[in-house]
């Protein structure tokens, strides 16, 4: 018998007039994010591939906040940090989380914040039109507050 995989996801952009070295710089700096970042409120592990972080995030549907302990699964400087986790158990619900820097001139950058969701619980999360409308916003949130960061120096 197949199981089956349900998929769903959740992107965001924002353009930001400052170099990508800034950026990444800030994204990378991962004891400062409870000063500026209002959704991704701590992280703390090393910045490598396969290295396990521990992430707590406070998304607008969730109250309390939430912490997880995803592997980092691809890094490329100045262009991309991915990690790859787990609610609860693998398969009922995993999230693949991505911060992308895409140069659209040398003081220009497109940043892209994705979620690409899988597991069983795909089709009893997405009927829940606030959890996806409260995540875009949370994403929204956290890339006003890079973009203001960044811009300002």
């Amino acid at each position: 018998m197949a199981i089956v995989q349900f998929k769903k996801e959740i992107s965001t952009e924002i353009e930001i007039f400052a170099p990508a070295e800034r950026i990444w710089e800030i994204l990378m700096d991962f004891a400062a994010y409870p000063k500026w970042n209002p959704y991704i409120q701590e992280i703390s592990g090393e910045a490598k591939v396969g290295s396990k972080l521990k992430v707590y995030m406070k998304p607008e549907w969730e109250k309390k906040g939430v912490t997880l302990n995803p592997r980092i699964t691809r890094l490329e400087p100045r262009k991309e940090l991915t990690w790859k986790g787990s609610f609860f158990f693998p398969g009922l619900l995993d999230g693949e989380h991505s911060f992308l820097l895409e140069e659209i001139s040398g003081r220009r950058i497109r940043f892209i914040q994705k979620e690409s969701f899988s597991g069983i619980s795909i089709p009893f999360i997405t009927a829940s039109w606030s959890i996806e409308k409260g995540t875009m916003r949370s994403f929204g949130d956290m890339n006003s507050a890079l973009k203001k960061k960044a811009e300002k120096f």
